[in-house]
């Protein structure tokens, strides 16, 4: 009888671990976590992003704005403040916005932005001045103008932004020649310059960006008599055009000034995947998004536990719950028995009176 109790009480335990046995036999954990996408992961950036835009959250951040003259990212921050419903009152922030939005000023920041993108205040005018001018075949002869300017005065040369203008200028000519199957090239090689020069390129992914430039030919690039192939590393431009590709999909969901600016938080090509899939959550809100959470947070919410992990964690806990229970009663009763064994020895033993002992 007590054999079959035993059993019985083995019984829970041994179906975990059966259990957990064949979950382990899956492998789940191999791959615990899956890609969030869709609405799923729109759903999932919100309820972060409701979470962290708290009052003082956004009050602090205003301050900020202001005290760096950042109407853009101040005039984000009351968006944001309205779409959650946030009390804030900020009169500070909306004379900023107020002062910077005239069209004299307008003006002023749009000839400075398409002299030098790095001077563009907002996304706003990058889009609206700086893209049309940088995109062209002028933009890169502006950077190729730069980088003999600092050679003539023995500064230190971009040659990763010059190498750029220099791919832009022989993508333009293989355009026209091809009809344009060199434009996806060109406009790659445009939009990544921008970033560059607005310091939005990470050492990282200027590593993995930094395409050869074979200098020597140059001259016969520009005057027709030389391929793309001819003046670079034909691996080095697929790595450039895949990024590119990311780019241009995070363009798509956003606008050409937020994937710029974007393009800070990307260190690795995984890292512009994840963006793209972000871009395709959020839409035109990523770049406050991001501005919210932050690269981390953000990214760790792109992705979920899998059902099969989770159910794999569960199993796990509850093997080595029931494994505690089983030796914890096990080690109680032997305990309990030791005790009452000893008890039971020491009221046995008869001590004969002193005074017959004498």
């Amino acid at each position: 009888m007590a054999v079959i109790l035993n059993l019985i009480r083995l019984m829970p335990a041994c179906a975990t671990v059966v259990a957990l046995v064949w979950a382990l036999s899956t492998n789940p954990l191999s791959a615990p976590f899956a890609e969030r996408t869709g609405r799923d992961l729109a759903m999932a950036l919100e309820r972060e992003v409701a979470r962290v835009a708290t009052p003082d959250w956004i009050e602090e951040s205003l301050a900020d704005a202001v005290a760096t003259e950042n109407a853009e990212r101040a005039e984000m921050l009351l968006t944001l403040a309205t779409d959650l419903g946030r009390p804030i009152q900020a009169p500070e922030a909306e004379a900023l916005i107020a002062a910077q939005t005239g069209w004299i000023a307008g003006a002023q920041a749009c000839a400075a932005c398409m002299a030098d993108v790095a001077q563009c205040p907002s996304v706003a005018l990058l889009g609206a001045c700086a893209v049309p001018f940088e995109m062209s075949p002028l933009g890169d002869l502006n950077a190729l103008r730069r980088a003999g300017t600092a050679w003539w005065d023995d500064s230190e040369v971009d040659e990763f932004e010059a190498g750029l203008a220099v791919l832009g200028l022989g993508a333009t000519g293989a355009a026209v020649a091809s009809g344009g199957s060199s434009l996806t090239v060109k406009a790659g090689a445009g939009l990544l310059r921008m970033a560059r020069r607005m310091g939005s390129i990470t050492p990282g992914m200027v590593k993995t960006l930094d395409v050869p430039v074979n200098w020597s030919k140059v001259p016969e690039l520009l005057g027709g008599s030389a391929r793309l192939e001819d003046v670079t590393d034909t691996a080095k431009l697929a790595v450039l055009g895949e990024v590119v590709d990311d780019l241009g999909k995070i363009r798509a969901a956003t606008s050409t000034g937020d994937a710029l600016r974007l393009m800070r938080l990307v260190d690795t090509p995984e890292d512009a995947r994840r963006l793209v899939r972000i871009a395709d959550a959020a839409g035109p809100g990523t770049a406050r998004t991001l501005e919210v959470l932050g690269k981390g947070r953000a990214f760790r919410a792109s992705v979920r536990l899998t059902r099969a992990a989770a159910g794999t964690f569960v199993l796990i806990w509850l093997a080595a719950a029931q494994l505690a229970v089983l030796l914890g009663t096990r080690m109680a009763t032997m305990l309990l028995r030791h005790v009452v064994e000893a008890g039971t020895d020491t009221g046995s033993t008869r001590h004969e009176p002193v005074l017959r002992r004498m």
